[in-house]
């Protein structure tokens, strides 16, 4: 092999060897990089939401705490409005009320906690229908009677006509993740 030869085969290997650098620097390494960077930019946007949550928990934690300490339960909004209900209707019906409607009303979801509400027409004695509202209205159960209307039943006098709507505070299930 002349000297020239010698020389074309060095410049033909050289730039031979900087294509397959090029070629795999942009086939193999820069996307493992771009991949990382990607991965390092989620963790650190979890990462934030995480301290933000954490620095929120002292914020929140002495509410949580105190509704769980309260004894309100962890539920469904269905189970909790199916419970409400079943507890208002067996209520009334210890008091010999005559119950004339009974709905339920849509659930308000929340932050922290879930509002669930029932809507109740009963019709009875006076004094049975005040001892049911004060058996129903539990502050300590986080059920309070939110709107009520009182009027006498129009064929019978000495009965009175009440539509209450009540509500209950009740804590989310926790989600699986």
């Amino acid at each position: 092999m002349s000297e020239r030869e010698k020389k074309l085969l060095l410049v033909l290997g050289v730039t031979f060897f900087l294509i397959l650098n090029f070629i795999g620097f942009n086939m193999l390494y820069l996307p493992e990089v771009q991949k990382a960077d990607r991965s390092k930019r989620t963790s650190e946007s979890k990462k934030k939401a995480a301290e933000m949550t954490l620095s929120l928990r002292d914020k929140y934690e002495p509410e949580m705490a105190w509704l769980e300490r309260s004894g309100t339960l962890r539920t469904t909004p269905l189970e909790a409005q199916s419970k409400l209900q079943a507890l208002l209707r067996k209520q009334a019906t210890a008091r010999r009320l005559e119950i004339r409607d009974s709905r339920i009303i849509t659930y308000q979801p929340g932050e922290h906690f879930d509002r669930v509400k029932v809507l109740f027409k009963v019709t009875g004695m006076e004094r049975d229908v005040l001892s049911w509202l004060t058996t129903i209205h539990q502050t300590n159960q986080r059920q309070v009677i939110t709107k009520m209307e009182v009027k006498p039943q129009n064929n019978d006098l000495t009965r009175i006509e009440v539509e209450i709507e009540i509500e209950k505070w009740i804590l989310p299930t926790l989600e699986e993740e």
